[in-house]
């Protein structure tokens, strides 16, 4: 995966149909759903032929266990279903 940054500046990298994003708390709006915290964006593009992104969901991100946990998390889900 190579990175990019998107037009706020934000680091940002594709992995297959999905783009994951780094925002920094310093760029969050306070009404935004979890002021004061760094966040993992994760969106799905809408086809194979165009940028336009699904609105996604977002990840706190206050530690760096923090991406541990998430990337566990998915890894327990995906075992699990395999057995």
């Amino acid at each position: 995966m190579t990175t990019q940054k998107d037009s706020r500046g934000h680091v940002y990298g594709r992995v297959g149909n999905i783009r994951i994003t780094y925002i920094p708390a310093a760029d969050r709006m306070p009404e935004k759903d979890w002021p004061g915290s760094d966040v993992i964006r994760v969106q799905a593009y809408k086809d194979a032929t165009s940028e336009s992104l699904h609105m996604g969901a977002e990840f706190p991100v206050s530690t760096p266990s923090d991406f541990g946990d998430l990337i566990g998390g998915i890894c327990q889900v995906y075992g699990e279903a395999k057995k």
